[in-house]
């Protein structure tokens, strides 16, 4: 389950002691949450927020950066965070298919490329069609998001499946199977 953070929980003091006692109380691996924090959220206090993510990171629990590349994180600043996934902004995305350059394309790839490199997982939001999907399955994006996989529904309609558990299973979209793992709505109501 990925949870959005604002910048005022993450550096409240006794946060990743709340963090553990919820997912203890639900009985859940560490691993099963990743905490989504914005590059602002970040830069704002670096010094606190890096030791935060720490602490979660040695919890097991992930931590992303949401809408990377519209802000203002700096590859210094990426490199010296424990973070372990990046999520690419949907700027990026929405103009790869039939874009007027290919320079969107090639940062895209670029990202991709230099997230694995750094070890990190990459997810593509506001995949709005099959071509934009099917593109980054072909760049090595590890995961997907956007209507094109689900508009967003209520959690009661949602079937929930560990990615741990889903291997090298694929997503099906429109009868397709893609290699990507469909992410479900995040608290944009972008799924």
């Amino acid at each position: 389950v990925a949870v959005n953070v604002s910048p005022t929980n993450l550096l409240e003091a006794g946060f990743v002691e709340a963090i553990t006692r919820q997912l203890v109380r639900h009985d859940l691996p560490a691993e099963a949450l990743v905490l989504e924090i914005t590059e602002t959220c970040v830069i704002s206090e670096f010094e606190t927020s890096r030791r935060v993510i720490e602490e979660l990171r040695d919890l097991g629990v992930v931590v992303s950066i949401d809408d990377f590349g519209a802000g203002v994180t700096s590859l210094a600043y990426l490199s010296s965070l424990a973070v372990k996934e990046l999520k690419l902004d949907r700027t990026f995305i929405t103009g790869l298919v039939g874009g007027d350059s290919d320079r969107e394309l090639d940062l895209v790839r670029s990202t991709i490329e230099l997230g694995h490199a750094m070890g990190l997982r990459i997810v593509a939001e506001g995949i709005e069609d099959n071509a934009t999907l099917e593109l980054l399955s072909a760049l090595g994006c590890d995961f997907a998001q956007g209507y094109c996989i689900s508009k967003p529904k209520p959690a009661s309609e949602l079937a929930f499946r560990s990615h741990l558990d889903a291997g090298s299973s694929t997503t099906a979209v429109n009868g397709t199977r893609h290699p990507l793992v469909a992410v479900g709505p995040d608290a944009k109501g972008t799924p």
